[in-house]
């Protein structure tokens, strides 16, 4: 295996690296900036703006840490803590300076690193596990989860291999040895850290990744080797295995965008190190260039500000703007030539100081603004593409000034940080969240909110089915909120087709494992109008009688109801006991209509409004949440919830549709009411439905699809109300 590639700087002559001596005076930096994609930067500082902007960054980020005296200190502090806190800055001043050292050659930032990694070699070896560890994770030492001790060490390998050049032997034997070689080996075969290092989780990749680079710079073959392909190096673990069941084909990552973007950092990063350490293994190409996919994939699914869709244990407030895309964003660029990605580069304003931000940097030169193309798209999940998936359907207004996405989630679960929400909905108008996920119950570092870690209420309300836009059965999650038994079956894919995305986007899947003998079919339809409309038909099946709750978590203020409804003037009561039903005030209830059941609110300038069929059985309720929160940790949000009990079987048809404006600096207000007349189930049996929606201005639109799974050019034919429908393929949309 060939495992070093040096390249010649100048005139001066190809070297081997066979030992410290060998670097003292010619040492070339191995990982993510060459010396001569160093010079590069530096020349051209005044040329390329956002390089010099990004450089100016790092640059002034270097200097304030050499203002201060460098301190090491024994960790004490839960996530958010002083020494927790410090630790992370310590990694990034460290990081700043060697970037610096290289691009000015100044020796004063190389001293500033080599300094403070003679410091955590005083400490390092001899610290025990961190004292707010928690049982059930992996421990670090310096930071209360292994994890941030995989952050850590990949900054600071990446800071000591800028500056390695100027250490003495001396002082490198003892960095190397106390700091870089104990931490890969606490990280990779200690008791947990191992279990960690093998695991096909985003934990494992930081800790493959950062062990990796770790054993490069340290001319460790057997470091590489394992990280490569796991602690046995039966390529049964390792960051081959990881990139082989982490992704989908599509690039699809199996905990969510959230966590596809943070674990883009390290898989983008040792890509990189490992295409410029052994470029035979061609691991930009690997699995038909699924690193690619990954990072088009992640910035697909955004709303239209950029923001993540909170799918699972997600934070609102993270946008591809962050530091891992932009890594992500220019070393994709670099090695695939992906123009079509350099909007965002350009939209971020920033590149990563090194070879691959220097090549965008160059690319964005006179280049004129452009959006990111954001298109609908049906992305499969899982390694085979076997465990469902996620439609994501995007359609502009007539007007063009909006454009509506919607997100219909039919992914497996997701491992540990999965939520119990299949065939759930989301639903955005540009960047503004209409139906929402609650994404996770966590205040990130804020230490006053235990410790800065997910709180109790992640389990006990955003993980729950009830906290999203599904529905739940006999107010209990699915699988009883055991994520291990959930992660063992995927819902089904019936068919999807946005083969003509400005007239109809449309997919269907089935959930048969979630709630044990009831049968699930959503099948969710993006209708082009003046202002496009949803069509959704959450068909249930089931031997027994239960008790069936459509759920929508609105953002906005609630406008009108053709309904009455009865409030909870003077005291409040929780809408249920557990199930994260305790954490929802009921705050008004009404019986359905016989007919169809309106509900209107909202949100921004727009108005939205709900349209289901009810009957007689039907129980409507407000919601809000943050009963049973003695802590204060949960946003006060809202729902709307539409109840039928006692049914086996049972149809929820819903039309959810924008309509009208509101300006408030005019005092204007135009269609403010629901522009929906009527809507009808024509036909439904084992094997096809038929849906009818009437507007107001006399159109109607009819839905037929096929229930079951059937080829592309499979003939269909049903009759409903005394007409003859004949179609070819999974469904077909009338409109007159």
């Amino acid at each position: 295996m060939k495992f070093k590639t040096i390249k010649a700087i100048g005139l001066t002559a190809l070297f081997m690296v066979l030992s410290d001596t060998a670097f003292a005076q010619n040492y070339e930096p191995l990982l993510l900036l060459s010396k001569s994609e160093a010079k590069g930067i530096s020349q051209h500082l005044g040329d390329y703006k956002i390089l010099e902007k990004s450089y100016s960054k790092v640059k002034k980020g270097a200097d304030k840490a050499l203002e201060k005296p460098i301190e090491v200190p024994i960790p004490v502090d839960n996530g958010g803590g002083y020494t927790h806190e410090k630790h992370k800055k310590n990694y990034r001043d460290m990081y700043y300076a060697g970037l610096t050292f290289q691009i000015t050659g100044e020796k004063k930032y190389a001293q500033f690193v080599e300094e403070m990694l003679l410091g955590y070699a005083k400490i390092y070896p001899g610290l025990p596990l961190h004292p707010k560890r928690k049982a059930e994770q992996n421990s670090g030492k310096l930071f209360w989860q292994g994890l941030n001790d995989c952050v850590w060490l990949m900054h600071g390998i990446q800071a000591y291999d800028l500056v390695k050049e100027s250490i003495s032997d001396k002082n490198r034997e003892i960095i190397e040895k106390d700091v870089f070689r104990s931490m890969a080996s606490f990280l990779s075969e200690s008791e947990g850290g191992k279990d960690t290092f093998n695991k096909i989780h985003n934990h494992g990749t930081w800790a493959v990744a950062a062990v990796g680079m770790t054993g490069y710079v340290l001319n460790d073959k057997d470091m590489v080797e394992r990280a490569l392909y796991g602690s046995a190096k039966d390529k049964k673990s390792g960051f081959m295995k990881q990139i082989d069941l982490l992704f989908s084909p599509d690039g699809y990552y199996s905990e969510g965008p959230y966590y596809q973007r943070y674990a883009l950092q390290p898989f983008m990063v040792f890509a990189e190190a490992i295409n410029r350490n052994q470029p035979e293994i061609k691991i930009f190409d690997y699995r038909n260039q699924v690193l690619k996919k990954a990072t088009n994939t992640v910035l697909q699914l955004t709303d239209g500000n950029g923001y993540f869709f909170p799918i699972n244990d997600a934070m609102k407030d993270k946008d591809f703007m962050t530091e891992e895309l932009v890594f992500a964003t220019n070393i994709v660029f670099e090695n695939y030539n992906e123009t079509a990605i350099l909007p965002v580069v350009m939209q971020q304003n920033e590149v990563s100081v090194t070879g691959a931000g220097l090549k965008a940097a160059e690319a964005l030169q006179g280049m004129k603004k452009q959006e990111f193309v954001k298109n609908p798209m049906l992305i499969a999940d899982g390694p085979e593409a076997s465990s469902g998936g996620l439609s994501i359907f995007r359609m502009h207004t007539k007007k063009k000034d909006e454009q509506l996405t919607a997100i219909f989630k039919y992914a497996s679960q997701g491992m540990g940080h999965g939520h119990f929400d299949r065939l759930g909905i989301l639903l955005y108008n540009n960047g503004n969240e209409i139906l929402q996920d609650y994404g996770a119950a966590r205040f990130l570092n804020v230490e006053s909110k235990s410790g800065g870690r997910y709180l109790d209420e992640n389990k006990s309300w955003a993980q729950q089915t009830i906290a999203h836009n599904t529905v739940i059965v006999d107010e209990k999650s699915g699988f009883n909120a055991d994520w291990k038994v959930a992660e063992e079956t995927a819902p089904e894919p019936i068919f999807g087709d946005i083969s003509n995305p400005e007239v109809i986007q449309i997919s269907s899947a089935v959930e048969k494992n979630a709630y044990a003998g009831v049968e699930m079919q959503r099948t969710v339809a993006l209708i082009a109008e003046e202002t496009p409309f949803i069509l959704d038909v959450y068909m249930l099946k089931s031997k027994e009688s239960h008790q069936y709750d459509l759920n929508f978590m609105f953002n906005g203020h609630i406008m009108e109801t053709n309904f009455k409804y009865e409030p909870s003037l003077t005291a409040l009561s929780p809408l249920g006991k557990d199930n994260g039903y305790q954490h929802l005030w009921n705050l008004a209830e009404s019986k359905g209509n016989n007919g169809i059941s309106k509900f209107t609110w909202l949100n921004d300038s727009r108005f939205y409004t709900i349209s289901t069929i009810t009957d007689e059985n039907s129980k409507l309720f407000f919601t809000r949440l943050g009963a049973n929160d003695p802590n204060f940790n949960l946003r006060n949000e809202s729902g709307y919830l539409i109840r039928n009990t006692g049914k086996k079987d049972y149809t929820f048809v819903s039309v959810i549709e924008p309509h009208g404006s509101f300006d408030p600096k005019l005092e204007s207000v135009q269609d403010p009411h629901s522009k929906v007349e009527n809507i009808q189930i024509l036909k439904q049996d084992e094997n096809y439905t038929a849906v009818s929606v009437s507007m107001k201005n006399k159109k109607t639109y009819t839905l037929l699809f096929a229930n079951k799974k059937s080829k592309a050019d499979a003939k269909h034919k049903l009759s409903a109300n005394g007409k003859t429908y004949e179609w070819k393929g999974s469904y077909k949309l009338i409109t007159n």
